[in-house]
């Protein structure tokens, strides 16, 4: 076990590359007309989606152009970024990587 930024980090971490667990994709450069059923029917033949949630702006209730896919396993989530990551989807290059953790304070 180790220290870093004030958290301690698991074995699991280390074998990770001090990165840890995550189950979640980030997907960026959406269409703005994408759906959240799209996006779940598009990234649900790599696993069980859990959840899949498009960022919205808070105002006026657009689409930001980013979401979020939550898979069952990790393993699922890698294959995801794998397979979608520079694809082009609705006409526009989309990028895919596996979601960083909230930002402390």
């Amino acid at each position: 076990m180790m220290m870093r930024g004030g958290r301690l980090m698991g074995l699991s971490s280390q074998v990770l590359g001090m990165r840890c667990f995550s189950t979640e994709i980030f997907v960026s450069r959406l269409s703005f007309y994408t759906t959240e059923e799209e996006l779940n029917n598009v990234f649900s033949t790599f696993g069980n989606v859990k959840e899949a949630r498009l960022m919205r702006d808070c105002q006026t209730g657009r689409m930001k152009g980013f979401g979020f896919v939550k898979y069952s396993s990790q393993a699922e989530a890698e294959k995801a970024v794998k397979a979608m990551d520079g694809r082009i989807l609705r006409g526009r290059l989309i990028f895919v990587e596996m979601a960083k953790g909230p930002k402390s304070k």
